[in-house]
């Protein structure tokens, strides 16, 4: 192994902002200086640690070996991502995004090499509507046959049409959920530390840039504005207005606004929204809302929440990979079992979790 063994410096740095650490923790790890460590990050300086020096990394940091031998080029840059408050993000959590991201494209390179007949996305035939989010909401809603009616698991949804979607591990607040394009493919990333109902407002948020600002070359120009009408796209897939509007109860209550957002599978604010955007609240009665949901605690806990929703490809896909290439398929790619168990929900855990059997 010694003999091919090539240090990446970048997977240094990846390494660096995944596990939170500082240079001086790298030297302490690795009896060194800082200032050696720098040198190590620095793609510049031909200096790197010793074969030694990188097993006392990976074994320190919980890293296979193979992480810092990798030999993928691929790097995804801040200007490719929707970041929601991208100012108000850590350098080490947006990093760390980027790092997953580049997880998440390795991951679908060895899909698409070991399982055939994989969804292929069709991009979206609504370009002269990208400068208006709800009438793009209700037209790729015509598109892909849904009609009117509530979405049982946008997640699926997304899969289906050659969206690859991950789990964020990340569960920091400051990071939602994100979007990219990787040569024509899009990739989603969710936080599964949300809400089930926020998560697929997340979803189809994320669904929102990916439709409208798809031809953007830095989708960091004007972020305020895109966001604005990635939300209102997200409002208008999930809750066409025409089956919204009719089927909305007379008597907005309170329980009758919990029975609503549980048929729209939607957050009580996101409900509550909607409503007054589609004036079946006024001014008042929707800060009133506001207010009341605060004082009970919906915010942070949502009442009578719904179940949440899985990958259904992504499950199919794990399964057909622990059938075909046995339970330590993963060692095929070189950053290792629990990043990739945490980028694709749990599920190779899930599925290989033992089974009770009752005597």
């Amino acid at each position: 192994m010694k003999s091919n063994f090539e240090f990446n410096k970048r997977r240094l740095k990846i390494a660096k902002d995944l596990k939170g650490k500082t240079n001086k923790d790298l030297a302490n790890i690795l009896s060194c200086t800082e200032a050696t460590i720098s040198n190590y990050l620095n793609e510049n300086k031909p200096s790197v640690p010793d074969f030694e020096k990188v097993v006392k990394l990976s074994e320190s940091l919980n890293l296979p070996f193979d992480f810092f031998n990798s030999t993928f080029k691929t790097q995804v840059v801040d200007e490719q991502i929707f970041f929601r408050s991208y100012s108000r993000i850590k350098a080490q959590y947006r990093n760390s995004a980027l790092a997953y991201s580049e997880f998440a494209i390795q991951t679908l390179e060895y899909f698409d090499k070991t399982i055939s007949n994989l969804p292929i996305f069709q991009g979206f035939d609504i370009d002269t509507l990208v400068n208006e989010p709800e009438k793009a909401a209700l037209t790729l809603r015509g598109d892909w046959q849904l009609g009117i009616l509530p979405i049982k698991n946008i997640i699926a949804l997304l899969e289906s049409h050659g969206i690859a979607v991950f789990r964020l591990p990340m569960e920091v607040k400051e990071v939602d959920a994100f979007s990219f394009y990787h040569d024509g493919r899009p990739i989603v990333f969710l936080n599964t530390a949300k809400s089930a109902e926020r998560m697929r407002f997340d979803a189809a948020h994320e669904l929102g840039h990916l439709v409208l600002h798809s031809d953007d070359k830095n989708v960091l120009e004007n972020m305020k504005d895109k966001e604005h009408e990635a939300d209102r796209f997200a409002s208008s897939f999930l809750m066409p207005r025409e089956a919204f509007v009719v089927m909305a109860p007379n008597n907005l209550n309170l329980p009758n606004l919990i029975s609503y957002k549980k048929y729209w599978k939607v957050s009580l604010a996101a409900m509550n929204y909607n409503l007054h955007t589609n004036g079946l609240l006024t001014d008042w009665l929707y800060r009133s809302n506001c207010i009341e949901f605060s004082k009970q605690g919906y915010n942070k806990l949502e009442p009578e929440p719904i179940e949440r929703e899985q990958p259904i490809l992504l499950n199919k896909i794990i399964k057909v990979l622990l059938e075909k290439e046995g339970r330590n398929f993963y060692e095929n790619i070189d950053f290792g079992y629990q990043i990739l168990d945490d980028i694709t929900f749990k599920l190779i855990s899930k599925n290989t979790k033992p089974r009770l059997k009752l005597l």
